[in-house]
């Protein structure tokens, strides 16, 4: 028998026995079947690499030792992490403070669990492995590169939702800001914002190919979150992120997980938090957390991908709109939006969960219409309609608005537009000809001196924030399906 498996896979070295227990025990390499020669070798074990520049025994050892985070609820959760790390990239770390310069505020939660976002240069670069040829591999780093930070309030639960949830986003490990003690997950900087964001800036320049690869990105994101049996909690537009590589790939993440909690868990269960437009109508009813519900919230994602504009951005958020919603209400769609898409997305945004897809659903749906467009072609007349409706709708898209009502009543007319020139040139010239004007440079004068101290942080209007609040509402009905053209209305401006 010790003949045959010193032959397996398993390369068996021998035998031995416990002194303790008097039983024999089988002594051999674990990792062989990984160990290859072209990997590299180790230098401390004299044996071929499991991954490049890696090796599964000697290299982790190394990775687990010779740091602390000064706490060890912190220490054995990073511990935990890097024991599951197969290569020397993978590794998550722990980041002293003092090696994350300019450190910049770049995005404030709402309520308590959300947590605020920073950018920050991390000096010592992320790992790497360098070298291309056979036995050419090191472990190495890139130079500074920039990185974002996360507070992490309940840190060891917080960052073990991060890792186990697929976070696609490459996670670097946790620091602490000396400041104030917080503890601050530090992950991949994604370059080119949230998807609220993106849109906002880019949607007349995206075609329908562009934006059912991001929703391919998300509903795939988001089938790594439920098979880990977690549910995303607060999931919307402003958690979504996009990220530009240097081919040019524009990738699309699920971010922002601190309300994401187990399947099971009902800590929450009572109390509603999100944006409210993206929030599932069963929850105003006291309905648990559900996978369905962020389907719904995914629904009303690829509403905002139509359109580009917030949902229900012409009515208040509030009770109100809770009980609109309640009554079948949801979000209006582009004019030209494909007859498919729409059916996908009112079906995520049913009234009742049990008749809404899964993620994986809705990823196979939209995986098969994104492989049409790219291919430029249809092997089926189903194919083919679905490809022209997509093409039709492309050529709508020049044409459509972004642009939101206009909250004042006010308009320029030619008599503003006088007054205004008017006093533009009293200003400019720098001189009264008159008591009348003379009153009017003192006026503005002033005005100059009081700029620098003045805020400069917008007031959002409440149809275009993205901040996550306590949703509490009571006596509501229960949600419906409208029956109305008001589910399937699309706008014609």
């Amino acid at each position: 028998m010790l003949k045959e498996l010193k032959n397996s896979v398993l390369n068996v070295y021998g035998l031995t026995k416990n002194t303790a227990t008097n039983e024999y025990m089988l002594v051999f390499d674990e990792f062989y079947g990984q160990r290859s020669e072209y990997k590299g070798r180790c230098a401390n074990c004299n044996r071929n690499n499991t991954s490049e520049a890696w090796c599964q025994v000697c290299d982790l050892q190394k990775a687990t030792q010779g740091w602390t985070s000064g706490n060890k609820d912190v220490d054995d959760c990073i511990n935990e992490f890097q024991l599951k790390a197969t290569k020397y990239e993978e590794v998550i770390e722990w980041i002293p403070f003092n090696r994350l310069d300019n450190v910049q505020m770049i995005g404030k939660g709402g309520f308590v669990g959300f947590g605020t976002v920073f950018s920050a240069t991390w000096l010592d670069g992320k790992r790497v492995v360098s070298g291309k040829a056979v036995n050419s591999y090191t472990q190495s780093r890139t130079s500074s590169c920039v990185v974002a930070l996360k507070t992490l309030p309940g840190s060891q639960k917080n960052f073990k939702r991060s890792k186990l949830m697929g976070y696609n986003l490459e996670v670097y490990g946790i620091t602490q800001n000396t400041t104030n003690n917080e503890y601050l997950l530090v992950f991949q900087y994604a370059d080119r914002g949230n998807l609220h964001d993106f849109l906002s800036l880019n949607f007349k320049e995206l075609n329908w190919k562009s934006k059912l690869k991001q929703l391919v990105d998300i509903s795939k994101n988001l089938i790594k979150i439920h098979k880990a049996e977690y549910v995303h909690g607060d999931f919307h537009s402003g958690n979504i992120l996009q990220n530009q590589y240097i081919n040019g790939d524009l990738i699309s993440y699920i971010a922002d997980l601190g309300l994401s909690r187990k399947m099971d868990d009902s800590d929450l269960e009572d109390s509603v938090y999100g944006v409210l437009p993206y929030v599932a109508p069963e929850l105003f009813n006291k309905h648990s957390y559900t996978v369905a519900a962020d389907i719904y919230s995914f629904g009303i994602i690829m509403t905002k991908m139509s359109t580009e504009r917030p949902p229900h951005f012409d009515i208040k958020y509030d009770e109100t709109l809770v009980v609109k919603i309640c009554s079948g209400l949801r979000p209006e769609f582009a004019k030209g939006t494909p007859e498919c898409y729409i059916q996908l997305a009112n079906h995520c945004m049913d009234a009742d969960p049990s008749n809404r897809p899964t993620a994986s659903d809705i990823y196979d749906k939209l995986s098969g219409w994104y492989k049409i467009l790219n291919n430029g072609s249809a092997e089926n007349n189903d194919e083919l309609t679905i490809l022209k409706e997509f093409q039709s709708a492309d050529s709508v898209i020049p044409t459509l608005s972004t642009e939101l009502p206009i909250c004042s009543k006010d308009e320029l007319t030619s008599n503003i537009y006088d007054k205004l020139s008017e006093w533009y040139k009293i200003l400019n010239n720098s001189g009264a000809e008159n008591k009348d004007e003379l009153g009017i440079i003192k006026s503005f004068q002033p005005a100059d001196s009081i700029i620098p101290t003045l805020s400069n942080e917008l007031l959002i209007c409440y149809k275009d924030k993205l901040t996550s609040k306590l949703l509490n509402f009571k006596n509501l009905s229960k949600p419906i399906n409208s029956l109305s053209t008001e589910l399937l209305k699309t706008y014609d401006e």
